[in-house]
C-alpha cells in the first residue's frame, strides 16, 4: 500500500492545518460581516453540465467519473468504445458552475439579489507542479440577480477587506470588460467567429509582448489589416479606456462608462490598493460576459484573486437571463504567501497545556474549562510522573503559552 498522497493533492500536519483554518476563518468572517451568507454545493456534477459550462481550458482538466454497473458494461460493449459514453459525472473544476445550478434549483427560496459565500475544494486534472494542485480550495463571493455595477464595486471592496486583514501588503486590482475588448476587435476587422481565439492570444500580452501577439495572430490566419491595427494599439506604452473608446462603436460605450465608474468609485474606498484598467485582461473561462477582474500583490507578485460577470450561465439552466457576478480568492496562493513569509494572522488565541496523571482526569477537564475563555487548551497525559519534566519540555518546545503541571 502507498502511504503518500496522490500527486497534486496535499495533506497537512497539525500546525499547517491550524494556520489554514485561521486563514480560512479570517476570509469567512470578513465575507459574513459584509452581509454574505454561506452555502454548500456537491463536489460532483453531471458530465453534461460540466461539458456545457463554457469553462475554457478547464474543460480539458475535468476528473471524470465512470458509469457504474450495467450502464458501464453497456458502454464498454459498444464497438468502437465511445469515451464520452463511459462517464456521466465529474468533479467540479470551480465553484461557479455548481452555484449557477444551485441557484436555478433553489431560487424560489432565495432572496434577490442573492449574496453568497462558497469556501470549498475544487478539482482539476493539472500536471502537478509548484503552484498547480489537483485539489485546492477557492474562496468565492457572488451576487446573483442584479445587473448593477454596484455589485462589482461591492465585490472589489469586500475582497480587498479580506486581503487587507490577511496582511499581504499593498495590492492592485486589474479590471477590464469583455464587451470593450470584443467591440474593439470587431471594429478593427477581426471576424465575429474568431473573437474568442483572438482574446486568448491577447491575454498573453504581458508574457509574449506586442510582437508575440501579432505573430501568433498571423499564424492563426487573421486579417493582416486587423492585426496591424491591434499591433498599433498594444504597442503604446500604456492603453487607456479613452484609447479603447476611439476604436469601439456605440455598442461598447455603455461598458466603457460603467468601467470608468467602477474604477473611479473603487479607488475612493481605500488607499491600501489601486484599481487599474488592464486591456489585456481576459480571464480564461468562456462564461464571462462583461466585467472581469484580478488581484495581484505588489510585494509577492502573481494573481491572488479573480472573477467577473457571468450573466448567461444561470440562464442555461433556467432558460431566462439572470445576471450574476463573483470574485474568488485563490486560497492556496494566499496560504503559500502567509506560510513562506511567516505572516502572523490576527485572531489566533494563546494556547495552554495541562499536564496531568490518569487519576486526575476529572480535575484536569474542570481546570481546562476554566481556561477555555482565554486559551485553546490541550490536555497532556503524563504516563510516567517521574518524567514530568520531559513532558513539560515537550510542551514548551511545541510553543504553548501557558503550561500547568497538575498535581505533579
Amino acid at each position: 500500500m502507498n502511504i503518500k498522497p496522490q500527486k497534486g493533492m496535499q495533506e497537512y500536519l497539525p500546525d499547517a492545518a491550524a494556520k489554514r483554518d485561521l486563514l480560512m476563518n479570517t476570509i469567512l468572517e470578513t465575507y459574513t460581516s459584509c452581509g454574505f451568507t454561506r452555502i454548500y454545493t456537491p463536489a460532483v456534477e453531471s458530465a453534461e453540465n460540466l461539458d456545457k459550462s463554457d469553462g475554457g481550458d478547464n474543460l480539458n482538466l475535468i476528473f471524470k467519473i465512470l458509469k457504474r454497473g450495467d450502464k458501464l458494461e453497456a458502454a464498454l460493449a459498444k464497438t468502437p468504445v465511445d469515451e464520452k459514453e463511459l462517464s456521466d459525472l465529474g468533479l467540479r473544476y470551480d465553484l461557479t458552475l455548481p452555484l449557477s445550478r444551485y441557484y436555478a434549483n433553489n431560487r424560489n427560496e432565495l432572496p434577490s439579489p442573492f449574496k453568497c459565500i462558497q469556501i470549498d475544494k475544487v478539482y482539476r486534472a493539472e500536471r502537478p507542479q509548484r503552484g498547480r494542485l489537483r485539489e485546492f480550495v477557492q474562496c468565492d463571493i457572488d451576487i446573483l440577480g442584479s445587473d448593477s455595477i454596484c455589485c462589482e464595486i461591492e465585490l472589489i471592496s469586500v475582497t480587498a477587506k479580506a486581503l487587507g486583514k490577511i496582511g499581504i501588503g499593498k495590492f492592485f486590482v486589474r479590471v477590464n470588460d469583455r464587451r470593450i475588448l470584443r467591440g474593439t476587435l470587431r471594429t478593427m476587422g477581426f471576424p465575429e467567429e474568431s473573437l474568442d481565439t483572438v482574446c486568448v492570444t491577447f491575454d498573453k500580452l504581458d508574457k509574449i509582448g506586442a510582437d508575440g501577439v501579432a505573430a501568433e495572430l498571423n499564424d492563426k490566419g487573421m486579417p493582416a489589416e486587423a492585426v496591424a491595427s491591434l499591433s498599433e494599439l498594444i504597442s503604446k506604452e500604456s492603453i487607456t479606456l479613452d484609447d479603447m473608446a476611439a476604436y469601439c462603436k456605440d455598442d461598447a460605450a455603455e461598458a466603457i462608462a460603467s468601467l470608468k465608474t467602477i474604477i473611479d468609485t473603487s479607488n475612493q474606498l481605500s488607499d491600501e490598493y489601486d484599481v487599474v484598467f488592464d486591456p489585456s485582461l481576459v480571464r480564461g473561462q468562456g462564461y464571462y460576459t462583461g466585467t472581469v477582474f484580478e488581484v495581484a500583490s505588489e510585494k509577492f507578485g502573481g494573481t491572488v484573486a479573480g472573477g467577473g460577470r457571468y450573466d448567461g450561465l444561470i440562464g442555461r439552466f433556467t432558460g431566462e437571463q439572470i445576471p450574476a457576478v463573483g470574485f474568488s480568492i485563490g486560497f492556496e496562493r494566499i496560504f503559500s504567501i502567509v506560510t513562506e513569509n511567516n505572516i502572523e494572522l490576527s485572531g489566533s488565541r494563546p494556547r495552554a497545556a495541562i499536564l496531568y496523571k490518569a487519576e486526575d482526569i476529572l480535575e484536569a477537564i474542570r481546570e481546562s474549562e476554566k481556561l477555555e475563555g482565554e486559551y485553546d487548551v490541550t490536555l497532556m497525559l503524563v504516563t510516567n510522573p517521574k518524567k514530568a519534566d520531559k513532558f513539560y519540555s515537550r510542551a514548551k518546545g511545541a510553543g504553548y503559552d501557558n503550561i500547568i503541571k497538575l498535581n505533579l
